[in-house]
């Protein structure tokens, strides 16, 4: 069976070619996926060089290996998955045609075989030494080759465990079943599955019939203008005779970047015996140097050098010396479409600083070398076209390649590639948000991609919030039945930020009136002075909660002993969560939710609280304050205090020892603010509008530019206002804060604190925060850079104009340089031709494991949705249809 069309069978997980003892082949198959390094910095390509090395070193003397790569375009489960959470899940018409859109869209392309995605598997094989003996029964034999097989499964799960811990974390390591072993020989020996996107697999799979019998459906022939013909495709053979001159990381991405798809490449890795070698290489030296005393030709010095340089590293055990067959196989439905495929491997290889690869033509020897590729068939005794080869290049030239996906396999959204592929993006990681931060100069196509964004993960998502200038999101939010709220210096529009909205009063709330209040009335001249006002006011505020605590207490006599027990409730629920550092806040939203859903455990230990426990609770001096605190989570809108009242109680009811003058000018400062002030009433009197809906879109550029500080001020109101509706949802449910322009918090005191607050507390209630920076300039010097940068997990990276920046965010992402230079290529949308726009943006996931870093494109096509005049049926009968 040595040159011969190997057989074997499938057994327990492995591929044994021949019978179970000596001189057999066992093999085993690990799907690798690797990450993506063509956009990965030099050292981290030089440490995955490093554990290519280690992989193909650790191989023994009877143990060979086997690197099998090809591309497909199998999207199959992953855009299944996303239609079914569309159909399941998606009960707006509007987000389900932009969904239907998409998957409609990637299956055509998928069948079609115009997505495009790199397939890597990694065979291991050891040649059996162990003979069963010439009189064994059958009994006899039966025991011995199920004591062959427990031995070979050890071995292979010690490999697995081996292999990934050489490839590391940021590395996916499968081992292949008998099916997977089964449908990976089926298609290496029938392209013409490639066209089939339906077959199933397990149906043709029988375990009790030999591998050819299972995988190989017709006759290998001879045919002109090509090396090999079956299965209805010509087939070239192709051999690397001349390795390259210089190697480097990444090299062999340009055998894994042709346009096709229909070619595998194989290469067959023995380990050499070292002494072997340097036996060898020392009776060579010899040979030159008696050549360079008679002739003294300095080609014979070098090449005297070279020979020594090389016995002394492999002497040393530096490098370590391999027989490689690198075989390319690739096949075409006709012989002009062959050579044109040919011709482009050609023009691959020729870019690769001298290497040259062998046509083989003959059949015979085309026939053997194929044979000789067969997955984890590695005992061919053709070795004619092997080369000798060290680790040291041998790692870089193995196609250890593989195509970025992003988060594909649980994909919220779906975009193209910059190679054909799919790029999956997801806001939740394991139910963790992952807060991004997106940059892009004007024209990049910011504010299209983060609506597209929005749209496609809408119905994951309880509560959405978007504070911009400029209606980008207008059609967002109205498609999905809500309206923009537009702040007006004239409106009547009031959102009091001393509401708590149905939650209990908090330090954080109190610290935000107190920020906002400061940017009203704008900075002190001195940081002493500054602070001081700010103590002033804080202690107004609490004292205005307080007074408005006893007057509501008072008139609502009977509510207060519910008010009383669930405080108490509350608490004892806080310390029983200690262990989680559960704020009081926190435990109040989790015991009301959980009494709200009627969960057992919730209802016992509400009801087993005794009253003379709530009545010494509400007494005590140390915990009194939670029974206020927590009355104001039963306040009707109008119940609570108002920005007029605050400064009626700092002009009549001042502390006696606060400067009458300091006071008066405080107040007379904040008056401008009042309902009858220059900056209307946006700020005093009673909430006026819901942001419990389940988008809350804030529009502030009617504002204008001069209106800096009332801007300003509405951003910090409505962030939050939006906090504390965000606090109150159950934690289970998913909410997100989109800053459309981050900068508006950069003069704003303690605005840093108010943005790093949504992306680091706000992050245990299941809220995910995106900030979207255009005027980098501004952004990277300010305190709010180290707070966005610092807790943002994802980074979206479109067009900068300014290589500078470029670097400088570098520098905080660890954005590697080919990405950086990618960037500074994307096209500008204003660029691009009508009817064939797209964006393009750097998707880069540094924490995520594996790391990730590629690009995605943002293509906008028209939605059924919009097509069908906003009939959504059609919109889903047409995915049904297309799936």
């Amino acid at each position: 069976m040595t040159s011969q069309a190997p057989n074997g069978w499938f057994a327990d997980g492995m591929l044994i070619y021949g019978s179970l003892e000596k001189g057999c082949v066992a093999s085993k198959g690990f799907a690798i996926e690797t990450p993506d390094l063509r956009g990965g910095s030099v050292s981290r390509k030089n440490e995955f060089k490093r554990r290519i090395r280690h992989l193909i070193n650790a191989l023994g003397p009877d143990e060979t290996m086997q690197v099998q790569w090809t591309c497909d375009s199998d999207y199959r489960k992953e855009l299944t998955r996303y239609y079914n959470d569309t159909l399941d899940h998606c009960d707006q018409t509007y987000v389900r045609a932009i969904r239907n859109e998409r998957f409609s869209r990637y299956w055509s392309k998928m069948l079609a075989r115009e997505l495009r995605r790199e397939v890597l598997v990694v065979f291991v094989s050891r040649k059996m030494e162990t003979y069963s003996g010439n009189l064994k029964t059958k009994a006899g034999l039966r025991r011995f080759y199920e004591a062959q097989l427990s031995s070979l499964r050890t071995y292979y799960e010690e490999q697995e465990s081996h292999i990934r811990n050489v490839l590391g974390a940021d590395t996916t390591v499968a081992p292949m079943d008998d099916l997977q072993h089964c449908s990976y020989l089926k298609k290496f020996l029938n392209p013409s599955l490639s066209q089939n996107v339906d077959y199933d697999f397990s149906r043709g799979f029988d375990e009790r019939y030999s591998i050819q019998e299972n995988c190989l459906h017709g006759d290998i022939r001879p045919a002109q203008g090509a090396a090999l013909e079956f299965d209805g495709y010509y087939h070239s053979i192709f051999t690397i005779m001349r390795w390259p001159s210089e190697t480097y990381p990444g090299i062999a991405h340009n055998l894994t970047s042709l346009p096709s798809q229909d070619y595998q490449i194989t290469v067959n890795v023995t380990p050499l015996d070292a002494k072997e070698i340097i036996r060898k290489e020392e009776k060579e030296a010899d040979r030159l140097k008696n050549e360079h005393r008679h002739k003294g030709r300095q080609s014979d010095a070098t090449a005297i050098n070279k020979k020594e340089a090389t016995i002394d590293s492999l002497a040393q055990g530096y490098t370590h010396p391999f027989s490689v067959t690198y075989i390319v196989r690739v096949w075409a439905g006709d012989p002009d479409t062959l050579r044109a495929r040919t011709t482009e491997l050609k023009q691959a290889i020729s870019q690769m600083n001298g290497a040259e690869i062998y046509q083989n033509t003959l059949f015979a020897s085309s026939k053997k070398l194929f044979f000789a590729s067969w997955p984890g068939w590695t005992g061919s005794n053709y070795t004619h076209r092997s080369e000798y080869a060290e680790d040291g290049y041998l790692a870089d030239l193995l196609p250890f390649s593989a195509t970025f996906t992003g988060y594909l396999d649980q994909a919220e959204a779906l975009y193209d590639g910059s190679q054909n592929n799919l790029v999956g993006i997801n806001a939740f990681v394991d139910e963790t948000p992952q807060h991004t931060v997106l940059f892009g100069t004007s024209g990049a196509g910011k504010s299209v991609f983060m609506e597209d964004l929005l749209s496609q993960t809408a119905h994951r998502f309880a509560y959405s919030v978007i504070i911009e200038e400029g209606m980008s999101y207008e059609t967002f939010t109205k498609n999905l039945g809500e309206t923009p709220i537009i702040i007006e210096p004239d409106s009547d529009l009031v959102i009091n930020y001393l509401d708590t909205a149905a939650m209990p009063l908090t330090r954080l709330q109190v610290s935000a009136g107190v920020t906002l209040v400061s940017r009203m009335i704008g900075l002190a001249d001195s940081r002493e002075r500054q602070q001081t006002r700010q103590a002033q006011i804080g202690h107004y505020i609490d004292l205005l909660y307080r007074d408005q605590f006893e007057t509501w207490s008072k008139r609502n006599r009977s509510r207060m002993p519910e008010v009383r027990k669930i405080a108490y409730a509350a608490y004892l629920w806080k310390k029983r969560s200690s262990g989680t550092k559960t704020s009081y806040v926190e435990a109040f939203s989790s015991l009301k939710e959980a009494l709200a859903n009627e969960e057992e455990e919730a209802l016992e230990f509400y009801d087993t609280i005794q009253a003379s426990e709530i009545l010494a609770f509400s007494k005590d001096p140390d915990t009194a304050d939670y029974v206020k605190d927590t009355a104001f989570a039963y306040f009707s809108p109008s119940d609570y205090p108002a920005h007029s009242q605050l400064i009626e109680l700092m002009r009549f009811g001042r502390s006696p020892h606060h400067p009458k003058k300091d006071i008066d000018e405080l107040a007379t400062l904040m008056s401008a603010w009042t309902a009858s002030g220059s900056y209307g009433r946006l700020f005093d009197g009673t909430t006026n509008v819901s942001l419990k809906s389940k988008i809350a879109h804030f529009e502030l550029g009617q504002l204008g530019d001069e209106a800096v500080e009332l801007r300003t001020a509405a951003g910090l109101l409505i962030t939050s206002f939006a906090r504390q509706h965000i606090i109150s949802l159950p934690r289970k449910l998913r909410k997100r804060i989109i800053f459309e322009e981050v900068s508006r918090f950069l003069d704003v005191p303690n605005g840093e604190k108010t943005v790093s607050e949504a992306y680091a507390q706000l992050r245990k209630f299941s809220c995910w925060t995106c900030s979207i920076v255009q005027q980098y300039q501004r952004f990277k010097n300010s305190r709010i850079r180290s707070v966005v940068m610092g807790n943002s997990k994802q980074h979206l990276l479109m067009r900068q104009l300014d290589k500078a920046d470029i670097h400088e965010i570098a520098a905080d992402t660890g954005l590697p340089p080919v990405a950086q230079e990618a960037i500074m290529e994307y096209p500008l949308v204003e660029q691009q031709p009508e009817g064939a726009k797209f964006s393009s943006v750097c998707y880069h996931a540094p924490g995520a494991s594996p790391a990730l870093c590629g690009t995605a494109l943002n293509i906008q096509a028209k939605t059924y949705y919009k097509e069908s005049g906003g009939k959504p049926a059609q919109a889903t009968e047409t995915a049904n249809n297309e799936r």
